[in-house]
């Protein structure tokens, strides 16, 4: 759909590449997905509002009439399942527009549902537009540039011990330095226990979008943690393991009792249900005696216990040491932060 203005073409459906320009150029974009809920908190794009023109429901009925019965049917069905909701819709719409430059429909492929409500707002002279070839073109825009966006940095890397304070070194970092906190956007702490206490890890497409958002800078280097190629569901892109495994490190290093105490104030130890089965994960890589010894510890409360032995006895040992002796330690104390800038600023 394109208008012809005076000469000048305006062009109300666009590519997601001429968006991220647009993005990049300072404007201001709401992104309004037309998609069932159930696909929109798979995954979507980063900053998306959730405006269903068929709810989950309605899309099981519609696409079900689609391959059994004909195409007709299923529009006239999607139609008025589409209708009643679009007065609702149309006053979010205006709202929107009060706020951002621009207002962008999309649904999975720039299909039937994007296109109902974005005709509707047009004919009614409301100034939207539309993603060609919907969150599809959107995800391949990510697959195709999220590897030569990660090349472009350059990592310090955080490592150490289980509990030594890595993350909360990246929190105090991150209101004045570039920060890739890997663990915050897989929403999970990276352990058999690291899940205890959050909600849902995201999809791994929407983990995607938001390492590239994260990414999305004028800002050489960023100051990450060192991981595994896997956090919780998630696994990290092969080129990020590549560039943190060869950034430069920093070891931190603490005490045993700090990092009991750190890891008892950052995890919800209230959750018995979810501790319970985070120990019985860990049975297959304990003996049967030590297995006894952690549930009758569980049963007694005695987490002290459980995180002393866990450290001294499991995760200290399985530590990689995939440093060198060149590589910086530093104790996390009270001049870390200090330290760790003043080895940022010698680089």
């Amino acid at each position: 759909m394109i208008y012809i203005i005076k000469g000048d073409t305006l062009k109300y459906e666009l590519r997601y590449e001429e968006i991220y320009e647009m993005i990049k150029n300072g404007k201001k974009i709401s992104f309004v997905d037309m998609r069932s809920p159930k696909e929109f908190n798979d995954y979507k794009i980063p900053g998306a509002i959730n405006l269903p023109i068929l709810n989950d429901y309605e899309r099981e009925i519609v696409g079900r009439t689609y391959v059994k019965e004909s195409v007709d049917k299923a529009k006239y069905l999607g139609i008025n399942f589409a209708k009643d909701k679009l007065p609702s819709f149309y006053e979010k719409i205006i709202e929107l527009r009060k706020s951002y430059d621009e207002v962008i429909l999309y649904c999975s492929r720039g299909g039937y549902r994007s296109n109902v409500f974005f005709s509707f707002l047009r004919s009614l002279g409301i100034d939207v537009k539309k993603l060609i070839g919907g969150y599809k073109s959107y995800r391949k825009y990510v697959r195709e540039n999220l590897d030569s966006l990660i090349r472009e940095k350059e990592f310090i890397v955080l490592c150490g011990k289980t509990g030594v304070g890595k993350t909360e070194i990246l929190n105090k970092l991150k209101s004045d330095y570039p920060v890739l906190n890997l663990e915050e956007l897989a929403n999970h702490r990276g352990s058999i226990f690291g899940g205890i206490g959050l909600t849902q890890q995201p999809s791994q497409k929407y983990f995607e979008s938001l390492l590239f958002d994260a990414l999305d800078n004028d800002k050489k280097i960023i100051f990450t943690e060192g991981e595994s190629s896997k956090i919780g569901n998630i696994q990290l892109p092969k080129t990020l393991i590549e560039k943190i495994s060869s950034g430069r490190k920093i070891i931190i290093e603490d005490e045993i009792d700090s990092r009991i105490k750190r890891i008892k104030r950052d995890y919800n130890l209230s959750d018995r249900d979810e501790i319970y089965k985070s120990l019985l994960e860990i049975k297959k890589f304990i003996s049967p005696e030590k297995e006894k010894l952690y549930l009758e510890k569980f049963q007694e409360g005695d987490y002290d216990f459980l995180i002393r032995d866990l450290l001294i006895n499991y995760y200290d040992p399985h530590y990689k040491k995939n440093y060198s002796k060149d590589d910086l330690h530093l104790a996390n104390n009270s001049a870390v932060i200090k330290n760790i800038l003043n080895f940022k600023n010698s680089i």
